[in-house]
């Protein structure tokens, strides 16, 4: 079940509070928004009580509405960021008051998160320390999200925290911090083509291979703006944690992250959007903060300012204790109603031995149903299992499509062996064995499973019948267990659609140093297809002579070329254009062959 992310009223409250501050009011902010009337008379009297939790997407609304009454740029930042000038944070102010400088404000800042939000989380990766070489304090926080809500949904939230957190020196007369988001986890292709501040420059973002890619909206050209990489972990107090050291995909290690990395600045007008060095797609948000030291003056200041005004504070930090002795009254509610409960339980454990007894006697009626229904069962398993088997064994070969039309009909694959009219085609990659020796056993591996995957499918796209694969090399056939009249034509358009999308593949093989060439070979004719063989081994597949010149002709074939027979030729003259590759003669045939070169 989806967990109801909820928001703090306090966060309303600032946001009602800049507005008025920039416009003189905030009237019409809450029309038409729900709130338990139940309980309040007026969505004002609910949404400033900073004691109650709104829902995350009414403070979106609020938020959204409050921007566009100020009509300012930068308003979720600066909105945060006034919460320090304002002072508009309720109750928690004065807990902030008695804070010994900015440093234990940051400190503390985990705890006051939760005071505010429950979609995220903050921890202090790296405490507050001061560097005397830039003269600042430095530390580093980390922002995670609570498992199941969607970072790319946040930005406005995103802005509107860093605001927050830029503020608290501001608490203590200083400026605010400067801040710089090593790591964020946005996922670019959602958050750029679906979020509201983006849609309409048309970015149209993707990955395209391991290149990030997006319609600059200065020129409207297609651009790469940055790459797939893999973050490497570092260890601070013992502790794992990314920070934003990354390695390049091709580099192994353990505990690697993949994430993207910007590799070009992209703007729009005067508004960068993307920044070269940012990384996307990382497990959390990681912020590098940098602050002025809080003097030894100004502590003494705030000492001083205390003592002198400390009846508001005072005044404020009873009321936050008054809250918590409503908290122990309700927990002593809590007794009350669990002591009678317990009372109710005790009476019911007094009849429960009737109840048992009746139980009892339902329970055999019911156990004597069920043995009847686990009889019937059983028959339906078995048949199911029955199914499942031929299925297993049809998807070897076929696509999901063809399979069940097999099924629909009963049929068993190749029961008996017979002869039909049929095209076979052969593909083989050029100079295999000089790649399988230079590269290693992983690196052919995933070369190969890429190549077969995007094979297989452009396959069942045309409803082949993928009969065997060869290390490199792959057997398909047209016409059985479906007979189709166009079988010659599905072998040839599955050809062409194959060197086109080796094409594609080729860049990623070039990448370790090899190219990717395919060589094919179409026939069409007269073979025996079945499952052939011994009772202990059958293997469902085509022979014949027709099958031999097939493979005869992948022989043949350059790197990037498609070789047809005469036979598939006069099937397929109206659809392609060819060039003669010459006549050959094969063992088994009475007649010289004529074969094709496919211009494609």
């Amino acid at each position: 079940m989806r967990k109801a992310f909820r928001i703090s009223n306090r966060n309303i409250r600032i946001i009602t509070e800049y507005v008025r501050s920039r416009i003189g009011h905030y009237e019409g902010i809450f029309d038409g928004i729900e709130y338990p009337i139940d309980r309040y008379s007026s969505p004002e009297e609910y949404f400033l009580n900073e004691d109650e939790w709104t829902t995350y997407e009414n403070f979106i609304n609020i938020f959204q509405r409050a921007e566009k009454m100020v009509g300012e740029k930068n308003f979720y930042f600066n909105c945060g960021l006034s919460s320090a000038y304002l002072r508009s944070w309720g109750r928690v102010d004065y807990f902030s008051r008695i804070f010994l400088g900015p440093d234990e404000g940051y400190r503390r800042l985990p705890i006051f998160n939760r005071q505010f939000v429950d979609t995220k989380d903050i921890e202090i990766i790296l405490p507050p320390e001061y560097d005397r070489d830039r003269k600042l304090v430095r530390t580093i926080l980390k922002i995670e999200y609570q498992k199941g809500f969607d970072p790319n949904k946040d930005f406005i939230g995103d802005r509107y925290t860093t605001g927050i957190i830029c503020s608290i020196p501001v608490i203590w007369g200083l400026r605010p911090a400067i801040i710089k988001k090593l790591l964020r986890p946005y996922d670019p292709e959602i958050f750029f083509n679906n979020d509201p501040e983006f849609t309409n420059l048309n970015l149209n973002v993707h990955l395209e291979g391991n290149e990030l890619k997006l319609t600059d909206p200065a020129t409207g050209e297609r651009i790469s703006v940055g790459r797939k990489i893999l973050l490497k972990p570092s260890y601070i107090n013992n502790k794992e944690v990314y920070l934003g050291e990354y390695v390049e995909r091709e580099e192994y290690g353990e505990n690697l992250k993949e994430a993207i990395l910007i590799t070009r600045t992209v703007q729009s007008d005067k508004n960068i959007i993307l920044k070269r060095g940012e990384i996307y797609k990382a497990p959390y948000f990681i912020l590098d903060i940098n602050y002025e030291k809080f003097s030894f003056i100004q502590r003494l200041k705030q000492l001083i300012r205390l003592q002198r005004s400390p009846d508001d504070i005072a005044q404020g930090l009873i009321e936050t204790i008054n809250l918590l002795r409503n908290t122990i009254e309700a927990r002593d509610e809590a007794y009350a109603r669990l002591k009678e409960a317990q009372e109710r339980l005790e009476n019911y454990a007094k009849n429960l031995e009737k109840m048992v007894q009746e139980r009892t006697i339902e329970l055999k009626s019911a156990k004597d149903e069920l043995e009847v229904l686990n009889r019937e069962l059983q028959n339906r398993v078995e048949k199911q299992v029955t199914q499942l088997k031929r299925y297993d064994e049809l998807r070897r070969y076929l696509s999901p499509k063809l399979a069940d039309i097999i099924l629909s009909r009963g049929e068993i694959l190749g029961s008996t062996p017979k002869r039909k009219m049929m095209t076979v085609l052969f593909s083989d990659i050029r100079n295999f064995s000089a790649i399988t020796d230079s590269l290693e056993p992983e690196e052919i591996f995933h070369l190969l499973d890429r190549y077969l995957s995007e094979m297989t499918g452009l396959i069942h796209k045309y409803d082949g019948t993928l009969n065997k694969i060869m290390g490199d090399g792959m057997l398909v056939f047209f016409g059985d267990p479906v007979s189709v009249d166009n079988h010659a034509q599905k072998a040839v358009m599955l050809a062409i659609d194959m060197q086109k999308s080796v094409s594609i593949l080729k860049k990623e093989w070039q990448h370790f140093g090899h190219n990717l060439e395919l060589g094919i070979g179409i026939n069409t004719g007269f073979m025996t297809v079945g499952n052939i063989g011994s009772e202990s081994h059958k293997d469902y597949t085509v022979i014949g002579n027709q099958v031999n010149l097939a493979a005869r002709l992948v022989s043949l074939a350059k790197p990037g070329e498609i070789l047809i027979s005469q036979r598939t030729y006069s099937r397929v003259k109206d659809m392609v254009d060819v060039e003669e590759a010459g006549i050959i003669k094969l063992k088994g045939l009475h007649h010289p062959v004529r074969i094709y070169k496919i211009k494609y």
